[in-house]
């Protein structure tokens, strides 16, 4: 079988039906839980964390430290070109930056045409 999201080949006992399409695990999940990057409780949650072990203390691993260091190295990636730079799916991305946005290390910031750069959270808007 294969996944109508991501075109994966699936097991036909991995896939899954949803909303009329066949998903895998992955797509599911995402499906089901999407990525938010603006949710007030999640940043009030990080930012307490953060003050009750210091900045220096939270050590950012794996997916979220590349992202986290190719945004910062850079100042300014398009969102549309983090799957090929980082060698993820879109899905994974956007967990990702929720978590960064949570703890206010990056942001989006809308461009006139309508897309969307990711830039350091202290970053003047353009």
């Amino acid at each position: 079988m294969q996944c109508d999201r991501c075109n994966e080949t699936v097991e036909a006992g991995d896939a899954f039906p949803h909303g009329g399409q066949t998903l895998c695990e992955r797509c599911l999940m995402d499906a089901l839980s999407p990525a938010k990057a603006c949710d007030p409780w999640a940043v009030k949650l990080a930012k307490g964390a953060l003050a009750t072990s210091g900045e220096g203390a939270t050590e950012l691993k794996g997916l979220e430290k590349a992202l986290c260091d190719l945004v910062t190295g850079r100042g300014r990636v398009p969102k549309k070109d983090l799957p090929g730079l980082l060698g993820v799916p879109v899905g994974e991305l956007d967990r990702a930056f929720a978590v960064l946005r949570h703890m206010e290390l990056l942001r989006g910031d809308r461009r006139p045409d309508g897309s969307v750069d990711l830039v350091p959270f202290a970053a003047p808007a353009e």
